[in-house]
């Protein structure tokens, strides 16, 4: 274990009341440049494909096929497409208000040649254009915390609790507020030795914003559905996961195979970085499918 997160660990056990929230400035992410940093992100070994391939496989592994599943602030569309690729007997439609993230979702998806993925326009904290009990599976990756306050989230929850059919499957992935700005600042500065500025930056806000892990855990108790987990990684509650439990079927052969072909590409650091987070969450309760 480094130093530095020693050192964060050590704010982290010390530190009397949590952090106060400091909502984004940005809340909607639609600024050109934006959407180029953010998206580069979720490109090949970039800062992002590591997770992404996590949690497309944490979420492949809840799917079936014929399953109609919705991903919560779907961004630039990088991780969505990922998962349609591994899943093509699934239908995908991801949600988010930024049109300029949503154009570049698309025109990815179609390069890909993608067929059962589309996205909209909309507020991820209604879903008002989507009808009661219509989703077999909710996800999102790393979109909440983009929402504005408290009261944002309850609503959130509250739509994913109608769309979502009884028996459906959620997977929902989050930062967590830390105690401290020391310790914010920590794993900022871990981010900031490899990635650009303005990743930095976007880093250090986003932990900011970040929502308390009670805000969730009382979410999850206002869903009332039966099998809901909550996990955070070990140390600090860096990395927050609500979800519905893995199930007893094995993993499709293609899921494993498109995985495993993924994480050979990433670089020595990135392989690290990825095996870092498995380990975590691992610890934290949240096994990993494979």
């Amino acid at each position: 274990m480094s130093v530095a997160i020693v050192r964060a660990v050590l704010h982290e056990a010390f530190k009397g009341r949590r952090a106060d929230r400091i909502p984004e400035t940005e809340l909607v992410m639609n600024a050109s440049q934006t959407v180029a940093d953010y998206s580069s992100c979720g490109d090949q070994d970039g800062a992002l494909y590591g997770p992404y391939l996590y949690n497309a496989l944490q979420v492949s592994a809840r799917l079936k096929e014929g399953d109609k599943a919705i991903d919560l602030g779907c961004g630039s569309g990088r991780l969505l497409n990922i998962i349609a690729q591994w899943n093509p007997a699934v239908e995908f439609i991801g949600v988010d208000l930024a049109p300029a993230m949503l154009d570049a979702a698309r025109q990815q998806a179609s390069k890909l040649g993608l067929g059962n993925v589309t996205y909209r326009s909309g507020d991820f904290s209604t879903l008002d254009d989507f009808e009661t009990s219509s989703a077999d599976a909710v996800i999102s990756s790393m979109a909440l915390h983009h929402l504005p306050d408290r009261s944002a989230l309850t609503r959130c929850f509250s739509a994913i609790g109608r769309v979502l059919r009884a028996d459906g499957t959620l997977y929902l992935m989050d930062f967590g507020r830390l105690r401290s700005m020391e310790a914010i600042e920590v794993f900022v500065s871990l981010v900031a030795r490899t990635e650009s500025t303005a990743l930095s930056e976007d880093y250090r806000a986003s932990l900011k914003a970040a929502f308390l892990p009670t805000d969730f855990a009382d979410e999850v108790v206002k869903l009332d559905r039966v099998g809901i987990e909550l996990h955070r990684t070990i140390i600090a509650p860096l990395v927050i996961v609500v979800s519905t439990p893995l199930p007893s079927t094995p993993l499709r052969p293609s899921v494993v195979t498109a995985y495993r072909r993924a994480v050979q590409t990433l670089s020595r650091s990135r392989q690290s970085e990825l095996n870092q987070l498995r380990l975590f969450l691992k610890l934290g309760g949240l096994a990993a499918p494979l």
